[in-house]
């Protein structure tokens, strides 16, 4: 079991960062599945006792560092939730090529929710913002719509990252936005109920 997981402790999360940045380097260079505590320790320049300090094992450690990656991606974005989407896309568009070294993996699902976890709050409030054209369509919950764009934008970037030659992340993101924008009445400029 980790004991260093959220230490406060400025070294324990140098430590940490050293990890992640192993992990999340070496799953751009190849298969997550290929990759070994070893491999991480040595890119890290820690040894194996101090990497489960910190992780459990391999997925922990590359999922974790998954997780950070996407949630700084959108960090400095504040405002519109739809920035906030784009931005995360634009992360996941300069990463494609670690795309295959994780799907199909061991972590995959966790990297997958990992991103779910960072487009959710965009989608709740975009999903707050259309109440007014769903309340009185469907007895729905704003976070069944939330769960259901959220869905949504998960199948755009899954579809972009299957298709080999694709190039037009943005233009589908753009695409899928302004369609929500339309299904639930919001304006594209203000993002304010029409």
């Amino acid at each position: 079991m980790p004991t260093r997981t959220h230490s406060a402790d400025p070294r324990a999360e140098r430590v940490r960062t050293l990890l992640r940045d192993a992990a999340f380097a070496l799953a751009h260079e190849r298969s997550v599945d290929e990759i070994t505590v070893g491999d991480l320790v040595t890119r890290a320049g820690v040894s194996r006792q101090v990497f489960y300090r910190h992780f459990t094992d391999r997925d922990d450690a590359v999922a974790t560092a998954f997780a950070v990656a996407f949630s700084a991606a959108v960090a400095a974005i504040s405002g519109d939730a739809r920035l906030r989407i784009v931005g995360l896309f634009a992360f996941a568009a300069e990463h494609r090529t670690m795309y295959r070294n994780v799907v199909p993996s061991a972590v995959t699902q966790r990297v997958v929710a990992a991103f779910r976890d960072e487009l959710l709050p965009a989608c709740e409030e975009i999903a707050e913002q259309g109440m007014h054209v769903v309340g009185p369509i469907a007895d729905i919950a704003p976070e069944s719509v939330s769960r259901f764009l959220v869905g949504g934008f998960q199948e755009v970037l899954r579809s972009w990252m299957e298709d080999p030659d694709a190039t037009d992340l943005r233009g589908r993101v753009s695409a899928a936005l302004d369609t929500v924008d339309a299904l639930l009445g919001l304006t594209a400029n203000t993002h304010q109920p029409r």
